[in-house]
């Protein structure tokens, strides 16, 4: 089994701020995805799952399910992109295919979307 590597993630508040400043917004039935073209050589991720999804054991459990998506996306387009995932309540009923379908469709959706040319960057908060 592969693991989720620390190159794979977003750690610091200075990456996140980045990504909610500069990418593009993608909105789903599970979670909003927002991403931003990186200067290094693979996807990472960030994710933000707060309270309103759940308890501690379903916050973690849908943490679990995004980054296990997340590993088995295979994005083909470059630049490599970071992304945030924000988590809505319903994912906390979810199983891990219907996870991964929703993350390979917003994937689709953002690879189109630089496809067009630079997509429009997402409202200031």
């Amino acid at each position: 089994m592969a693991r989720f590597r620390p190159g794979q993630r977003l750690r610091k508040a200075a990456e996140f701020d980045r990504v909610f400043r500069q990418g593009v917004r993608l909105d789903g039935a599970l979670f909003l995805l927002i991403a931003a073209p990186n200067d290094g050589p693979q996807d990472r991720l960030g994710l933000a799952v707060s309270r309103r999804v759940g308890g501690a054991v379903v916050r973690n459990r849908a943490r679990r399910l995004l980054r296990e998506s997340f590993r088995r996306l295979e994005r083909r387009t470059r630049p490599s992109a970071d992304l945030v995932i924000l988590a809505k309540p319903a994912l906390a009923g979810c199983g891990l295919a219907e996870v991964s379908r929703e993350l390979a469709a917003r994937a689709r959706q953002l690879e189109r979307a630089a496809g067009r040319g630079r997509p429009r960057p997402a409202p200031s908060r």
